[in-house]
């Protein structure tokens, strides 16, 4: 990307600017340079969002409980900003489901912001720069930030370090499957939605979070936190009232107990994400120059088939490089 006028942009972001916060989300997406001496300008208009994290299986609901949330907040009078983590083509790496078109009722409302973001296969189901667009969509004023994630496992525990309240959202076929997961997987969410409760009755499911929700409770500061259970059908729109009044406790509850630990968990994250995708963008850089240093022909021929011993040598030149 050519070398643009940054401190402009982001002086234009910060009245809320959705043509110049497109073009940071660009940047931070391909990973620009540039993009840091925005955000270093940016973080200290950031904070004033309230961060909502909804995730769960492909087909569980979540992007029509997005939508009712959009329209929700909206009523309010609240701007909201919406990152749809998309699942990566294996071919371009591009975001291929497409939130935007089912969220295209939204696209001529001003107060809303949406980005589909491609995974591009990183840890935790959120691409690098998820947190980075979360910081912009702040600093421009939204009052909401939605993030959507793909799918739910172990990894996707790393929403809880960006989201203030983490929806997870099941669905009543999954009650055997529940029985068979990790309980630590259940422990990212502070409000459970069974959604698409028309279809099955979500007795089992319900009973099976609620025994283990009882055996591996949250805590925090000293203070617990009673994770809610919300029986939602999108489909006949009933119990969505419930996840809203859910979401507000929660934010309540935030505020009073978990932000001061939040805000040191967040920081944490974000240092670690920045200091690794330097240190990940250098090894990149340097790494193939490095292998074809190696003698990976010997001189009678043979072939260097240990990638082990090879790597020993790549990684303490790497070293090296690092302390020049």
């Amino acid at each position: 990307m050519p070398k643009l006028d940054i401190t402009k942009i982001a002086g234009q972001v910060l009245k809320g600017d959705m043509v110049a916060a497109s073009k940071l989300i660009r940047m931070a997406e391909e990973e620009d340079p540039q993009i840091y001496t925005a955000l270093k300008e940016l973080y200290k208009h950031t904070g004033r969002a309230y961060i909502i994290g909804i995730t769960g299986l492909p087909g569980s609901g979540k992007s029509t409980i997005v939508n009712f949330l959009i329209k929700h907040f909206r009523n309010g009078g609240r701007s909201v900003g919406v990152i749809a983590v998309d699942p990566s083509s294996p071919l371009t790496s591009g975001a291929i489901l497409g939130d935007r078109v089912r969220m295209l009722e939204h696209s001529k409302d001003s107060g809303v912001f949406i980005k589909s973001l491609a995974t591009r296969g990183t840890y935790g189901g959120l691409s690098r720069s998820t947190l980075q667009i979360a910081n912009i969509m702040d600093a421009m004023g939204k009052d909401i930030i939605l993030i959507e994630t793909v799918g739910v496992g172990q990894t996707e525990a790393s929403i809880m370090n960006s989201a203030h309240t983490t929806v997870l959202v099941l669905v009543p076929e999954m009650g055997d499957y529940v029985q068979t997961i990790k309980a630590g997987v259940l422990e990212i969410g502070d409000i459970f939605v069974i959604n698409k409760t028309d279809k099955r009755d979500p007795a089992e499911l319900k009973s099976n979070i609620e025994s283990l929700i009882r055996h591996n409770s949250q805590s925090s500061s000293g203070q617990l936190w009673d994770q809610k259970i919300i029986l939602t059908s999108s489909l006949l729109k009933t119990g969505l009232d419930g996840l809203t009044t859910a979401i507000e406790e929660h934010r309540n509850f935030f505020n009073s107990y978990l932000k001061k630990h939040y805000l040191g968990k967040r920081l944490m994250q974000e240092i670690e994400d920045e200091v690794l995708n330097h240190f990940i963008a250098f090894c990149r850089k340097n790494l193939i120059g490095l292998i074809m240093q190696e003698d990976l022909i010997t001189d009678d021929g043979k072939v260097e088939k240990n990638p082990y011993k090879i790597s020993e040598r790549v990684i303490e030149k790497l070293l090296n490089l690092i302390k020049e």
